[in-house]
């Protein structure tokens, strides 16, 4: 039999050696669908696989951040059966996401090279920036989807996470090592060492200083600031007479000054500034001895804020919500409270805890009431509501984090054994409380 000559065309041969050996340098239009299925198709898979696990890590990693600064109390959801990422879990996590992310770049990149690198069409090299373009959308889509739907997301995930995190529990114990050594991470048992050294004090107030330390690095500018409602300050508007006289009322020496609202603080004043001009008439321009005010986020850490303060050499900063409006002032001062404790000048009124005992296991308090305060004046342990207060301070916050919303007149609560009805309440804040101890 004669056998029939080679044909010109590469993808008509039978041999099998020659196929496998020139089919990834085979240019992309020259390939059939078939052929380039079965060439390139697992590489696809594979890539794809990766970017869309790349992809789920964001929107994880996105979903808890933005869980730990929630700001609406009243809209927090029951979160005991959810799942909290400590530092060395989230760092995982940001590890492996840039890992597989990497990796299904260097993998795709030696895809377009075997695909397009012989080809004379100049329009298919346009295709790689167009699907990086797209992944880069479909990243930011992913991760403020999550963002906005925290809780919703990380409740839906919990199934998932969980194995997720088992699978990486080798990972992150070498991370944790790792970033304890380099001084990354916190070494494991500082709190214990905290609690240890807490129990070998001798007082209260080295048990108190004990603690203040140990949360110091922990606290956010939100927890220890001065609340919006509470903040002295004044109009820029106001002539110089009308400014001395609101001075020699409030007692302070720096005080915010704002146009119009709060919400638009145009500077700090220091009243030492204005003791070379107390001769002035009522028409003098105070505003000029203006001071840039410093602006911080309510997730700023006390700890680096009091680095901030040494650095800028400033006293007070106003802290701001999500939105840029004036949520509270922090100064110097809160800050070393939390540490020490209250700290009393001669200027400092009593505060007195608006309350009153209608019976031996019946009391009235006012929502502001500190939620340590109430402990003590009911006889209840001072962490007795730990596993429900998240962060609050106040009685008012403690009853937002129970009711998950804002609460009516009338409206009752239970937690173990005590029984929280609200005596008076309007659209933005809780007045009163009647609280009965069973």
């Amino acid at each position: 039999m004669k056998d029939l000559p080679d044909s010109d065309d590469p993808l008509s041969r039978t041999h099998a050696t020659t196929f496998f050996i020139r089919r990834d340098l085979l240019p992309f239009t020259a390939l059939t669908a078939s052929v380039w299925f079965e060439v390139f198709a697992p590489e696809v898979a594979l890539v794809s696989a990766l970017l869309l696990f790349s992809l789920f890590i964001s929107g994880l990693r996105a979903a808890y951040a933005a869980t730990a600064l929630t700001d609406a109390p009243w809209e927090r959801k029951n979160t005991s059966d959810l799942i909290h990422l400590d530092r060395s879990q989230k760092l995982t996590l940001s590890v492996v996401q840039r890992m597989s992310t990497l990796l299904a770049f260097l993998l795709a990149a030696r895809l377009v090279w075997l695909i397009f690198w012989t080809s004379e069409d100049t329009g298919f090299r346009w295709v790689p920036i167009v699907l990086l373009c797209f992944w880069l959308w479909c990243d930011a889509l992913v991760r403020y989807y999550a963002g906005r739907n925290a809780h919703r997301f990380t409740q839906r995930m919990t199934p998932i996470v969980r194995p997720i995190l088992k699978i990486m529990a080798p990972l992150t114990r070498t991370i944790n090592s790792v970033g304890t050594k380099w001084g990354i991470l916190l070494p494991e048992g500082v709190e214990a060492t905290a609690e240890r050294l807490e129990a070998q004090s001798e007082s209260e107030e080295e048990r108190d200083l004990l603690r203040g330390l140990a949360n110091f690095a922990q606290t956010t500018a939100r927890q220890a600031m001065r609340p919006r409602l509470n903040i002295t300050a004044f109009d820029i508007e106001l002539d110089f007479h009308e400014l001395m006289d609101k001075i020699n009322k409030s007692g302070y020496s720096r005080v915010p000054v704002f146009r119009d609202t709060l919400d638009s603080v145009e500077g700090i004043l220091y009243v030492k500034d204005l003791l070379p001009h107390l001769h002035r008439d009522e028409h003098f321009a105070w505003q000029k001895l203006l001071r840039q005010a410093y602006f911080i986020p309510e997730s700023k850490r006390l700890d680096d804020l009091m680095q901030e303060f040494q650095n800028r050499r400033v006293h007070m900063a106003i802290v701001v919500d999500e939105y840029g409006g004036t949520s509270g002032l922090i100064t110097l001062e809160d800050i070393i409270e939390e540490i020490f404790g209250d700290i009393n000048d001669e200027y400092d009124e009593e505060e007195e805890i608006n309350f009153t005992r209608v019976d031996e296991k019946t009391f009235v308090f006012e929502g502001r009431a500190a939620i340590n305060d109430f402990c003590r004046i009911v006889g209840l342990d001072h962490d007795y509501f730990e596993e429900v207060n998240n962060n609050s301070e106040s009685l008012a916050g403690l009853l937002l984090e129970l009711f998950s919303r804002l609460p009516r007149t009338g409206d009752q609560v239970t937690f173990r054994d005590v029984t929280f009805k609200v005596q008076s309440a309007d659209k933005k804040r809780i007045k009163k409380v009647r609280v009965l101890v069973a």
